[in-house]
This record gives structure tokens, sequence and C-alpha cells, in this order.
């Protein structure tokens, strides 16, 4: 029994090369946070759970997900190497809960790329349907639904495989370009706000609360999805320079960048137009057409397409890192433990995850794919709370700790729960169903062929 709860020291210096700083860091973070959950998701929460109250429902998991960033800042202090909430749960929780954690990161970032990449092949498709008035062919225009004429999503394909090219070639390559795209996704939530701003109407806030305190709860639980990609920061601890300072700057400046825009942009969306109206994918774009602004409208649209990609190549990042972390340790297959000589990257892991990603993308549909995200995500978060306060209680070297940690963490994990109170119970199904699964590769898989196992005999 004394083996399952093993715990690893770490090496401090880890083995792939540091190229990230602060700014490259800041970066990838709002460039995983704000996508998706800002471009699709706002609306649809506004129109069918929380209405104008949507900001409530964002300052909920602000907070929630917040205090979180704070713990991870200082746990990425004590432990900067990859795996992120992995690499804690080892640390001070032991083996099995940590393959647990990392089992379900890899449910996390695993499913969040080819949903993004859903969406983003959505959004393309509109698009260029009507700049151009190019029509696709139905056949490779959505995933597998025979009943819909739809066998293969070809441009969900494209852009995941697209974008683990891209990782492959090194963490450099993929911070640069994803900070170009940031600027300019920053740049397009900025040209919705100010153009929003002479169609303010209050008469729209009026109806503030239509679905009650349950929607908010509701709401915030959803939510959590667009708060999504703080952690994919601290996965790639070992690609960072001077991790102890930068990594938890980098973490705040992200998370407070992101926080403030989301909340911004959902009470602009919800002030110019009737929340019941933005039950729609593009919900931005959609808003502009709305108030007569259809050159905005195209822009956001646009933006939309470009900005969207940089969350697929954060979370990508990401799912790669756990999954080299988990094979280093001996818990996954071995090879993708292994780092390119010239890349610097896991080629291997990455080559893998990206073949099997893209197809996930083009053949499974996005609400399936959603469904598991955000419950493995709090699994992770509650678990970083554990692992905080076991790593209190040692003496290990941190440049950064949490403030407040007597009253913040019991916040933090009581709106956790809150907010897991609030899914559905099919999806409390096929998260034990997942854990199961992760429990029974351990057993028959990892347990024999840890580090730590030829270590101890």
């Amino acid at each position: 029994m004394r083996e399952l709860f093993r715990k690893k020291i770490h090496n401090r210096q880890g083995v792939m090369t540091r190229r990230l700083g602060v700014f490259e860091l800041s970066m990838l973070g709002i460039g995983s946070v704000i996508g998706a959950g800002i471009f699709v998701i706002t609306g649809q929460v506004a129109a069918t759970m929380a209405g104008p109250a949507i900001v409530i429902s964002f300052l909920l998991g602000a907070v929630a997900i917040g205090v979180s960033a704070l713990m991870y800042a200082e746990l990425s202090t004590a432990y900067p190497v990859a795996g992120g909430a992995y690499a804690y749960t080892y640390a001070t929780a032991g083996e099995l809960l940590a393959w647990l954690v990392g089992w379900n990161l890899l449910l996390e970032y695993g499913l969040i790329v080819p949903a993004i990449a859903s969406g983003w092949s959505g959004y393309f498709r509109r698009f260029v349907e009507e700049n151009f008035g190019v029509s696709f062919l139905q056949a490779i225009s959505g995933a597998y639904n025979p009943a819909a004429g739809t066998y293969f999503d070809l441009f969900a394909f494209l852009i995941t495989a697209g974008a683990f090219v891209l990782i492959a070639r090194g963490v450099s390559a993929s911070a640069k370009v994803n900070s170009v795209i940031v600027v300019l996704k920053l740049l397009v939530l900025g040209l919705f706000v100010l153009f929003a701003i002479p169609y303010f109407d209050l008469s729209n806030l009026q109806n503030f609360m239509p679905f009650g305190v349950q929607g908010i709860w509701k709401g915030a639980a959803l939510l959590v999805f667009a708060y999504l990609g703080f952690d994919a920061v601290a996965t790639m601890a070992e690609e960072v320079k001077n991790p102890q300072k930068t990594l938890p700057k980098g973490l705040i400046i992200a998370m407070g960048i992101s926080t403030i825009l989301y909340i911004i942009v959902g009470f602009m969306l919800t002030a110019i137009v009737p929340f019941h109206k933005l039950n729609v994918p593009d919900s931005l774009a959609f808003a502009m057409y709305e108030v007569g602004e259809p050159t905005v409208a195209s822009i956001i649209a646009l933006g939309a397409v470009v900005t969207i990609t940089t969350v697929i190549i954060a979370h990508g990042m990401a799912f790669t890192r756990v999954c080299y972390a988990l094979s280093r340790d001996g818990l996954l297959f071995k090879p993708f433990g292994e780092v390119h000589a010239k890349f610097g990257t896991p080629l291997k892991a990455t080559i893998a995850s990206g073949f099997v990603l893209s197809l996930i993308a083009a053949l499974v549909p996005l609400k399936t794919l959603a469904e598991l995200i955000n419950i493995g995500t709090l699994f992770a978060y509650l678990m970083v709370a554990v692992s905080l306060v076991i790593a209190r209680k040692r003496t290990v070297e941190r440049a950064f700790k949490m403030p407040a940690m007597k009253i913040l963490l019991p916040l933090n994990v009581a709106l956790i729960f809150f907010m897991l109170s609030g899914l559905g119970v099919d999806t409390w199904i096929r998260f034990f169903v997942w854990s199961a699964i992760g429990v029974a590769i351990y057993f028959y898989y990892g347990k024999k062929n840890s580090l730590l196992a030829a270590q101890t005999e």
C-alpha cells in the first residue's frame, strides 16, 4: 500500500531548453485562456443560463480559478518542472493520486484541443461562405453524423495537425507565433467594445437575473471552460527562464488580463443585444450584425478564426508536456518521455498526440467533446489545493507564497465543490468511468514500470 503513495523528488533543473520569459509566458497564458470561451460560450451561457448576470458568473469563476492560479504560482516555484498539477501532486500526495491527476489532465487538454478545433472549423466555414460565396461539401463539413450528411470535419483535422507541426518544431517558434496572434486577439476584442459603446441600451440589462441564482450558479460551472488555459502555463515550467520568478508573474498577468476582458466583453454583449438572442456559436460577430455593423462583424469573425488558433497551440503544448511528464516517470509509454536533440521538444509524444487529436477533432461532435472537460479540470484544481497544504508543511524553497492562505484556500475549495455540484449526473458517470480506466492502466502498467518502483527495488 505504501508504494501507491511514493513521492517523487523532482530534478529542479529539468532537461528541456529554457527559452520563455515573462512576456512570452504571459502571452501563452492569455492565448490559451481567451479563445473559444469568449468567442463562443459567452453568448450561449447568457442566453440559456445567466442572462446579463453572466458578469456575476464570470466573477464567481474568476475568484475560484484565480485563487487556483495563485496556488499554481506558489507550487510552480517550489517544483518548476513539466507536468503542472501532476508534478505537484507527485511531489506531495504520492504516485497514485498524481497518476489520476495526470490522467484527467490528458482528458482536459485532449478534449479541449479537438473541441476548439471544431469551433474554429465552424467559424472558418461561415466566414468563407458569407464573404466569398464558397460552399463546401457537406460530407467534409462536420464530425461523423450520417443523419446530417457529415462524415469528416476536414478543417478541424487540418488546423489541429498544423498546430502540432508548429509545436513539434519547438516552444520558441510556437511562442512567437502565439504572441503575434494574442496581440491581434486583444485588438479584435477592443474593437468589439469600442463599437459596442454607441449601442449600449440599459433596457437590455433590466431583466438582469432571468434564470435566478440557479442560472448564475450553472453559468459559473460551465464558464470554468472559459478560464481553462492558465494551468497550461504551469505545464511548461522546464522551458521557462528563471522559473521561480517568471512563472508566478506569467500566471498572475495572464489571469488578471483575461478576467477583466471577460467581464467587460460579457457586460457589453448583453447590453447591446437582448440576451435571449445570443444562443449562437459566433455571438460577438452576431451582435455586431444585429446592431448594423456588418464590416466590424466580419473583422471579428476573421479575428476569431485567427485568434482561436492560439488556444489550440497552447493546449496542444500542454497535452504533450503532460504526456511527456507521465512517460518520463514510467507511467506511460517511455518513448514519449524522450526529448528531441534538435528541436528540444518531446517529438514522439507530439507526433502521436497530433495524429490522435486531429482524428478526434475530425470525427467526434463538439457537444460530446465538451461534456467531460470541466469536471476533470476541477478535480485537478482540487488536488492542487491539497498539494499546497502538504507543501506548506515542508521546507521547500519557493520564491512566491500565496497571500491569506487560511482564507483563500477554504474559499477556493468551497467554490470548486459549488461548481462541481452544478454539473450533470451524466458528466459525473463519465468522469468515474474515465478515472476507473485510469486506475486499471496504473495497476496494469504504471505501477510496475514507474521509475520510482525501479529505484526502490
